[in-house]
């Protein structure tokens, strides 16, 4: 076979391995929203009457429900897979399918239920707390329950007595939307959906200016953010804040690239923001400290920006703020990736402090093979590279682990070259998702089958963690064997524009 043949059939395998992406990832979008259709489940929580968003009573069987959620996650992330494999390949969709795609998966899951956690129900409790002049960092949704407050009624059951560990920027958010809501769960949620969803398409407009003028670079853009179905899930039908502290980091990477010491005052002040959302977020300021490194200036009118918004906003605050973000430290949850270890040793009580010691270590270290061995950053954005090392090695180790976190790493990585991280963390992503679905309803209370018993015994305690440490630990032999970038340079001329 002559070279022109053989490339002219690379190209029809790059064009069909990316049709065949896009359309997984739009079989994806379509099974969640068709989950979130179907009303209260064990995936989508009662939020009330509402019209939007829309929904119907359909009752669908908890089965039915875990399949559905299951089927989205899985073939989602493969889908966003096959489209990265092609693009390395030369395939090159046109922007404005990925641009309408976006904007239509954007707008459909906004007008929808959310599904998958009951996280959005806790934002709109809070901010009704705030809304009728309470403190929600010293008061609890039982207070408002109690009350049979018309958004108290609704509050989920496992944090009725918890008070808020959000950032006062959240905060404000939560309490602009019950305003908006009023006495309307279904109201107040669609307003908080409305606010992450624009947040969501903000985030990959900045992303895609980003990204330059290179083709392939705005497609990567894409593929791993704006039509990303574990993206799409977790921050605009979830209704994460999230995908608020998403934008602001974006938008501080985007305002550092313009140099300068006014550059690196805007930068810290949206950083500080987006830390003002949830606190990890404050991680990516590695990477705006190391793209001022060179100008004394800059960093300090970078430290100065991200200081000064931080203290501005708490300082509107009651110290339980600030104490209540302290208190979650020495926590975990289900996709814990010391839980195999911890178990293994049959700690109990002491887990807590080894995980805890044992996630600092690991995340430091692993940080470091990272700032020596990731690939060269994209040109003109210092801060990317760095950024990315520090908040990888903190979710991949941290002993708090929850899908919607990736919402601080996804940026990130769309703006790197493609590597094999690329492959590592969709699968990362995959298996954390499942572990919290079906998300509206705890598995001791669903009805009991082969299926949900083998997730419960099985999947959780051992298959999602053990899959984790996997992926640590390939990150960090990829790493050591500095093969965390892909070595063969794509063909071009696989136009589907």
């Amino acid at each position: 076979m002559t070279e022109p043949a053989r490339a002219t059939g690379r190209h029809r395998h790059a064009r069909a391995a990316g049709r065949a992406g896009l359309a997984a990832m739009g079989f994806a979008v379509a099974v969640m929203l068709a989950v979130a259709l179907l009303g209260p489940s064990a995936a989508v929580p009662d939020i009330g009457g509402g019209d939007p968003p829309w929904f119907l009573r359909a009752a669908p069987s908890d089965a039915l429900v875990i399949r559905l959620t299951w089927v989205a996650v899985i073939v989602g992330g493969l889908g966003v897979g096959a489209g990265l494999y092609a693009l390395r390949r030369g395939w090159l969709p046109a922007r404005g399918i990925l641009l309408a795609g976006t904007v239509t998966a954007v707008l459909a899951l906004t007008l929808v239920p959310p599904a998958g956690s009951t996280d959005v129900l806790n934002y709109a409790v809070y901010g009704r707390i705030a809304a009728l002049g309470q403190d929600p960092y010293l008061v609890t949704p039982a207070w408002l329950h109690k009350l049979a407050d018309p958004v108290g009624e609704f509050a989920p059951l496992a944090w009725r007595g918890a008070p808020s560990v959000y950032g006062p920027l959240a905060t404000w958010a939560q309490s602009a939307a019950s305003q908006l809501g009023g006495e309307s769960m279904a109201g107040t949620v669609l307003a908080l959906k409305t606010m992450t969803g624009t947040a969501f398409l903000l985030s990959a407009l900045m992303l895609d200016r980003l990204a330059g003028p290179d083709r392939a670079r705005r497609v990567r853009v894409h593929l791993l953010w704006s039509l990303n179905p574990l993206m799409l899930w977790h921050v605009v039908l979830g209704g994460h804040i999230d995908g608020l502290g998403a934008f602001f980091l974006v938008a501080a990477l985007l305002a550092m690239r313009g140099g300068g010491v006014l550059a690196g005052l805007a930068a810290g002040a949206l950083l500080g923001a987006a830390a003002a959302v949830k606190a990890p977020f404050l991680i990516a300021g590695a990477g705006l400290a190391w793209a001022a490194r060179r100008s004394a200036a800059t960093f300090l009118a970078m430290v100065t920006g991200v200081v000064a918004t931080l203290a501005a906003v708490y300082v509107t605050q009651s110290p339980a703020a600030f104490g209540n973000l302290v208190g979650k430290i020495g926590a975990h949850s289900l996709a814990d990736p010391w839980r195999v270890i911890t178990d293994a040793l049959g700690l109990g009580t002491e887990s807590s402090t080894l995980e805890g010691q044992l996630a600092l270590g690991a995340a430091f270290l692993i940080g470091l093979l990272l700032c020596w061995r990731l690939p060269e950053g994209p040109p003109g954005l210092d801060a990317v590279r760095p950024a990315l090392a520090w908040c990888l090695c903190w979710l991949l180790t941290s002993p708090v682990q929850h899908p919607w976190y990736d919402a601080l790493l996804f940026p990130l990585l769309a703006l790197m070259p493609a590597g094999r991280l690329d492959g590592l963390l969709i699968v990362r992503g995959i298996v954390t998702s499942l572990i919290y679905l079906p998300g509206a309803i705890g598995f001791l209370l669903l009805q009991p089958t082969a299926l949900t018993r083998w997730i419960l015994e099985v999947y959780r305690p051992w298959v999602a963690p053990l899959a984790a440490d996997l992926v640590i630990l390939c990150v960090v032999v990829l790493g050591f064997a500095g093969a965390l970038r892909h070595r063969r340079t794509p063909a071009r001329g696989a136009d589907d524009g």
